[in-house]
């Protein structure tokens, strides 16, 4: 018996370096596929290497959950291999071990990597995409290009919607505006402009959108009536701290709760509505 507890103990030392090689390797694979819009932050965002690194590290939760299992299995596949290649796996039969006799401190292995999946999905995952939200909030109240994107339609911003062709960084000009306004009691003003510029209130978070050559239509569902206006050149101010304020105190997203949550959500819902059975897929996920 004490000679089986140090074969145990022999085989699962065995996996650990594969595992964390493995780990690592994976959890960079994974990364990579967010360089592109890390480079993009820095470069042209000025966005600091700091808030770069630690929404990156907000983001690991989620690659963990896939990048795990994978590296138990890589590192049991491995440790396997190697032994068999050292004559080990022969050695070992030979002295009357059967090869399923070295199977606890792979269970045991396998059941530690379940354990760690489990956690990260149940808890790792709904801080990270909280966390990587509210760190984005806070670098897009500072910096609005960030949150605005090439042919997206933007609705961060109470009753206004945003749509930008094109977007230089550096110059923070914009190309082919589209823009609709329900700021307006019983008025929706419909913004179509060829070109803008952003400009910001020092110490404030606050912007400016002035468009160029655009015109305005305006439906005003009161009194049944549309006008439309040109103009060589009009403002729309843009309240980011607000607006962010405002999505902060708004309900989680399901991909951000809890399994606690998520159960609650579950409770408190219909079961004919839809957002029911999305948030129950979440939970099995």
């Amino acid at each position: 018996m004490k000679i089986n507890s140090i074969i145990y103990r022999y085989v699962f030392k065995e996996m650990i370096p594969p595992f964390v090689i493995n780990l690592m390797f994976f959890t960079f694979v994974f990364l990579m596929a967010e360089m592109l819009k890390v480079t993009n932050m820095v470069v042209n965002y000025s966005v600091g290497v700091f808030t770069v690194l630690i929404m990156l590290a907000y983001s690991t939760p989620y690659f963990l959950t896939f990048v795990i299992p994978m590296s138990i299995m890589m590192a049991v596949l491995l440790t396997f291999l190697r032994l068999s290649s050292d004559n080990e796996v022969v050695a070992l039969k030979t002295s009357g071990m059967s090869i399923y006799g070295l199977l606890p401190p792979v269970m045991l292995f396998c059941l530690i990597g379940c354990l760690l999946t489990l956690f990260m999905t149940i808890y790792g995952m709904p801080w990270g995409r909280l966390s990587v939200k509210e760190l984005t909030y806070k670098v897009v109240s500072s910096n609005l290009e960030i949150g605005l994107k090439n042919r997206t339609f933007n609705d961060s911003f109470k009753d206004v919607v945003l749509y930008v062709n094109k977007i230089n960084p550096k110059s923070k000009e914009l190309q082919d505006i589209f823009i609709e306004d329900k700021r307006t009691q019983s008025i929706i003003s419909t913004v179509v402009a060829p070109k803008g510029k952003l400009f910001s209130e020092p110490g404030k978070h606050i912007y400016h959108l002035l468009l160029y050559d655009g015109i305005i239509y305006q439906v005003d569902l009161k009194n049944r009536s549309a006008n439309s206006i040109d103009f060589k050149t009009y403002e729309i101010r843009l309240d980011i701290k607000k607006s962010t304020s405002t999505l902060k105190q708004g309900a989680k997203h399901r991909k951000e709760m809890s399994f606690a949550e998520l159960k609650q959500y579950l409770n408190n819902r219909a079961r004919k509505d839809t957002k029911y059975y999305n948030a129950l897929m979440e939970l099995h996920k």
